[in-house]
């Protein structure tokens, strides 16, 4: 990791595993994300479009957390109006 600015840990697959996380590089991740919600199904028996960005979201938010606790304690500590879009 060190000298490499742009490392991931979730460019480790043991990490990934760990973390739950599917990456948006693999075709359908909606239906390997288990949250232990049971998506519903359209009329043709496809997953609903709000169904399958819950499921993407939640496994993107591990992503997300993962960056937010990389900046030092008092960058955080400056910010005063966040509100958080979820």
């Amino acid at each position: 990791m060190m000298g490499t600015p742009w490392y991931t840990v979730l460019s480790n697959e043991y990490y990934r595993e760990a973390f739950d996380y599917t990456g948006a590089f693999i075709t359908e991740r909606e239906k390997l994300i288990k949250d232990g919600i049971h998506g519903r199904e359209d009329k043709d028996g496809k997953m609903l479009e709000k169904d399958i960005r819950r499921k993407c979201e939640q496994s993107d938010l591990v992503n997300v957390l993962l960056n937010i606790a990389c900046v030092p304690d008092n960058v955080v500590q400056e910010i005063t109006n966040f509100k958080p879009g979820w």
